[in-house]
């Protein structure tokens, strides 16, 4: 069985990966290509006349967004797609609307608070969203979700798209992290009592995500290289996983990579904030009084230091 090799040029010092598949080494009736990398070609040639530039990198991160936050609905034998987002990251939704060259915006009132919702309508919209997302897709659920989708869509519109398997994990290298993390990510930092200091306090600084299952909190884990089957826990009061990481020097990869790949959703100014706060924190000294009042400042939550706090509170128990 021959496989294509991964191959990687450098532009302007950044890698292109060339897209590639692999393929199993199980003979079966029939061969499967499991795709490994993005891939849009499908997507762009059927994307709207007036919707000339593709960019990719925004792509990418919608399909992490979405992995996060959307949802692929059937009801009574059809399929709807929809991404609800509070009315102060509305401005998002027109953004991605204008990306992709078609779907609708409305408000409403959701759960007692007013949410902007993008939808899409049409057959020829829902078969370009269809392969935006075939093959393209990273956490188990969103897959499984995705193929009953396309199963309906093909009914309801007479289609024959075929799903297509992919192997394609989390990386450093493209935006799709920074679009799970705007759905799903949390930071936080908080000032404790500490006798060993001398300032008498010590910073604690956290980020962590949050899933009902725990197959994407293990890839995204294994970034930073973390080797033990730790820093995933499960929290029974939802019955989800959360993976945090707390070790400062672990969150620089976090820190430059979104620096790289910024978020759009008002987490971009929670993660500002935050970054400063850690930025703060690996000072070889101990804190200071005036460190701790610059982080308390950053937050804007109180003036007292011993106050703990977070800057984005963890949405648990929801649905993904």
């Amino acid at each position: 069985m021959i496989k294509n090799s991964l191959l990687i040029y450098r532009v302007d010092q950044q890698e292109i990966i060339c897209p590639c598949y692999v393929y199993s080494t199980r003979r079966r009736s029939s061969e499967t290509a499991r795709r490994i990398t993005f891939q849009f070609s499908n997507f762009t040639s059927l994307k709207p006349c007036h919707n000339v530039k593709v960019d990719t990198t925004f792509l990418i991160w919608l399909i992490g967004f979405v992995e996060g936050d959307g949802s692929f609905i059937i009801s009574h034998n059809k399929v709807y797609f929809d991404l609800t987002q509070d009315l102060k990251d509305i401005n998002l939704l027109y953004e991605i609307k204008s990306v992709l060259g078609f779907g609708k915006i409305l408000t409403r009132t959701d759960k007692h608070r007013n949410v902007g919702v993008f939808y899409i309508t049409g057959k020829h919209n829902f078969i370009r969203l269809a392969h935006l997302f075939n093959g393209n897709l990273i956490t188990n659920h969103k897959k499984h979700q995705f193929k009953a989708w396309l199963n309906v869509l093909n009914k309801q519109y007479n289609q024959q798209i075929e799903a297509i398997n992919s192997d394609i994990q989390p990386s450093f290298n493209d935006s799709w992290l920074s679009g799970f993390i705007d759905a799903e990510g949390y930071f936080a930092a908080r000032v404790r009592s500490c006798n060993t200091s001398k300032s008498g306090k010590r910073l604690l600084i956290d980020f962590a995500i949050s899933q009902k299952q725990p197959d994407v909190l293990i890839l995204i884990r294994n970034l930073f290289n973390i080797k033990a089957q730790t820093n995933i826990r499960f929290d029974p009061s939802w019955k989800g996983y959360v993976f945090y990481l707390s070790n400062k020097k672990l969150l620089i990869y976090l820190v430059k990579y979104l620096q790289r790949y910024c978020l759009k959703t008002k987490k971009g100014v929670d993660f500002s904030k935050w970054s400063k706060i850690h930025k703060l924190s690996m000072k070889k000294e101990h804190l200071t009084e005036h460190d701790l009042i610059e982080i308390i400042k950053l937050c804007n939550l109180s003036k007292k230091p011993k106050v703990a706090f977070s800057l984005s509170p963890l949405r648990v128990g929801r649905r993904i």
